[in-house]
């Protein structure tokens, strides 16, 4: 019994050696397979529980509640901790609001809330530190939103009338509600006028229980109001959501790849074997010896790149996890399930395990002397009639045998150009979803603003709006000039109200191109909502709507949707509402956004106006879209079409070495009659190029109308639509570079078996003849 199993092990130890090219091939290309699945069930598994990780590891507060410090005492709020249902508590911590100051007031629209506390750590709401440290002393400031701008290490904020505070570090926080935080003893300085608890409850799965847990645990406390974690959890998810039907996509995608590869490196491994395995059957190996002896030379190589590739998409998973969390602000996440991993890494090797014993069990049955001469006989109809007209034309000798090899191996050649199809739909429809993503991140108002002006209202300089509205249009370099307020509005029959978006001025280049359909208003009396909102209330373009505000009722018609997910939202002109319908009081003046001519710095712009009046208490700042979220998925669009791209080229690669062994002989009786290596190498490279050239043609198609189905079933789950200029982003000069990848990944892949195979020496080749 030990003989035979001793004699099978030898014999699949020496191919393995033997065939150190082809095991490499396996090796890397299950590795690669492996990586791409652990890496997508890993990170869609991280979907499900990427906000409640990073919440539970973080403590984040299920409610954050704040108070009028001047009519709640802090011992009176510490001994809410203690009220039934808390089950761990934080505070009280002492707040206060940073005005605006001169310059750029960064995220915190009218100033930045801040609290008093000791240290990012506690039984709520522990805080991870990005950047910097904790503050230590006075005049020490840690904020929380990302840095960027004046807004980094060492920059300094300047509130009118409260102390400069240095910023010494960035944090990130799973509970909202604050914008930054400074010692106990400075906020002291800041004028505080809140108190905040942050608390987590036994019972806070959704909004009423967490109302009703907040309701016991101040009772008798009166409260100015509190934030709740699930409008946390469900903004996250709603900005997610966005992303799993591409992870989804791109990774099916891979994974065919993976599959066309696999199927191809191993069953032409195993054929290109036959001989081996005809030589092994004459010296007395029975047919079940002979199938083990190929599947183990298999499995060994795809054991070891099944390994690696565990440990790659683990890693790679737990990374890009944490490049998410990090992208939507979270302080933390966890990566894939090891669990989920294995069950991954068992199934590539159940697939690479089927596509050996196949053609294993099919050589087994083969008599030695047929498997002895099979892929050394040249056999006749494979391609020599094709290869036979091709030479009869005027193309050169070696684009005439190149065009005729992939006809020799019909199986083999559909699966290289299958996994080259794949490759080019995928960076094609990459290169869609970045332009996608991009649109989408720049379609609203500030995506299309170079600067914002606005008055400070305890600046007393006589300005008045429509005198700066006056200035910037007289400034050089104003290209447009638009002015935008909330405004809160109502339907009869509905019980909750609108936030109607008000403009005025040059407003149609601000808007940008978020229509789903329609258009957008061009005067008084014409107003766009959300796409959600239409669906909500079964609503269509044409329809009219009664809103009531202020007392007054006012007729609008829907003359278009834009897409977005909230579905209470609403865009209108100024005029279509009466003046009191503004949600700021009347001294409360409205910011102005510009839009600057080609050309025109930003920063200098800003400096100009604010020099033009420099005792008016103007505020002017340029504005840089928050592309945050773009990274994140920008990084995954790259990952997954290097991932694909490399499984198409490596099976190029053992397209090609298989080939240039099976025709070995064909090579050597080139080589003898005067075909130079460099004509070897055209050939080889030529048989590829010809399957690259039709990979592009049919892979680029291919991904506009993966792109296309992506994008619209995105807006579908969002239930927010997608812009038609979203879903159409393709132009000639944006399909050419994926069109190409086809060819420049089949000459890549094609290039060192065909230098390989041009250094085949002749009278080695033809010795047996």
């Amino acid at each position: 019994m030990g003989r035979p199993v001793s004699a099978v092990w030898a014999a699949s130890r020496a191919g393995v050696r033997r065939r150190r090219v082809q095991s490499v091939s396996i090796a890397v290309v299950v590795a690669l397979a492996t990586a791409t699945l652990v890496f997508g069930l890993g990170l869609l598994a991280a979907s499900g529980s990427l906000f409640d990780d990073a919440f539970a590891r973080a403590r984040g507060a299920h409610a954050t509640v704040s108070f009028d410090a001047a009519r709640v005492s802090a011992e009176r709020l510490a001994a809410t901790a203690h009220a039934s249902g808390v089950t761990a508590a934080a505070g009280p911590f002492r707040t206060a609001v940073l005005p605006r100051g001169p310059g750029p007031a960064g995220p915190g629209g009218d100033g930045l809330l801040v609290a008093g506390r000791a240290d990012p750590g506690g039984p709520v709401d522990r805080l991870t530190l990005t950047q910097g440290r904790w503050v230590r002393g006075p005049g020490e400031i840690v904020l929380r939103f990302r840095p960027g701008g004046p807004f980094r290490l060492g920059g300094r904020l300047t509130p009118p009338g409260l102390p400069e505070l240095t910023i010494v570090g960035f944090a990130n926080s799973a509970t909202d509600g604050l914008m930054g935080w400074v010692t106990p003893a400075q906020v002291a300085a800041l004028r505080p006028d809140g108190l905040q608890m942050l608390y987590r409850f036994d019972r806070a799965d959704g909004v009423s229980e967490v109302r009703q847990s907040v309701a016991a645990a101040t009772a008798g406390v009166p409260a100015r109001g509190y934030e709740s974690h699930v409008a946390a959890r469900r903004s996250f998810e709603e900005k997610f959501d966005q992303l799993i039907p591409f992870v989804t996509v791109f990774g099916a995608l891979a994974m065919a790849v993976a599959v066309f590869i696999i199927a191809n490196v191993v069953s032409g491994a195993v054929v290109s074997g036959f001989r081996h395995i005809g030589v092994m059957k004459a010296l007395g190996f029975t047919p079940a010896q002979v199938t083990a002896v190929y599947v183990v030379m298999v499995t060994v190589p795809a054991l070891l790149g099944c390994a690696v590739g565990l440990v790659a998409g683990h890693l790679l998973a737990g990374r890009t996890a944490a490049g998410v969390a990090e992208g939507f602000d979270l302080p933390s996440a966890g990566g894939g399930a090891p669990m989920l991993d294995l069950a991954g890494g068992a199934g590539i090797l159940a697939l690479v395990g089927l596509a050996a014993v196949l053609p294993a069990l099919r050589a087994g049955r083969l008599p030695a002397v047929q498997a002895i001469s099979a892929g050394t006989v040249s056999r006749r109809g494979r391609g020599r009639r094709l290869q036979r007209w091709l030479l009869r034309t005027r193309l050169p000798v070696p684009a005439g045998l190149g065009l005729g090899l992939p006809a020799a191996r019909p199986a083999r050649t559909a699966l290289t150009l299958a996994g080259l199809c794949l490759g080019v739909t995928a960076v094609t429809m990459g290169l869609g979803m970045q332009q996608t993503v991009m649109k989408i991140l720049t379609a609203d108002t500030e995506g299309h603003t170079s600067v914002t002006v606005g008055l400070d209202p305890r600046a007393s300089g006589g300005m008045t709006e429509d005198r700066l509205a006056a200035l910037l249009r007289a400034q050089p370099g104003t290209a447009h000039v638009m002015s935008s307020s909330p405004a809160t509005v109502r339907i009869p029959g509905l019980t909750s109200g609108l936030t109607a978006e008000t403009y005025s001025g040059d407003y149609r280049p601000f808007l940008g191109d978020s229509l789903v359909r329609g258009r957008w208003f061009s005067g008084p009396g014409e107003a766009v909502p959300t796409e959600a909102f239409l669906r909500l209330h079964d609503l269509d373009v044409g329809d009219t709507l009664a809103l009531q505000t202020s007392g007054a009722r006012v007729t609008v018609r829907i003359v278009g949707a834009f897409a977005h997910p909230d579905s209470d939202r609403l865009m209108l002109d100024t005029a279509s509402l009466p003046p009191s319908a503004s949600v700021s009081e009347a001294k409360e003046p409205h910011p102005f956004s510009v839009i600057l001519t080609p050309g025109t710095d930003p920063a200098d712009y800003a400096r100009c106006v604010l020099a033009a009046a420099p005792s008016s208490g103007l505020i002017a700042e340029p504005v840089e879209p928050d592309l945050g979220n773009g990274a994140v998925f920008d990084g995954l669009f790259l990952l997954f079409s290097l991932i694909i791209c490399g499984a198409a080229a490596l099976g190029v690669l053992n397209s090609v070495l298989l080939s240039a062994r099976e025709r070995s002989r064909d090579l050597g009786v080139l080589k003898a009659v005067g075909t130079t290596p460099r004509q070897v190498v055209a050939m080889m490279v030529i048989s590829m190029a010809a399957l690259g050239i039709v990979g592009g043609a049919l892979g680029a198609p291919l991904g506009v109308l993966a792109h296309h189905g992506v994008v619209v079933l995105t807006g579908e789950m969002l239930g927010s639509g997608m812009a038609t200029s979203w879903i159409h982003v393709y132009t000639w000069t944006l399909l050419l570079p994926p069109a190409c990848a086809g060819l420049v990944v089949a000459v890549l892949g094609a290039w060192p078996p065909a230098v390989r195979a041009a250094a085949i020496r002749t009278a080695a080749v033809l010795r047996s003849e």
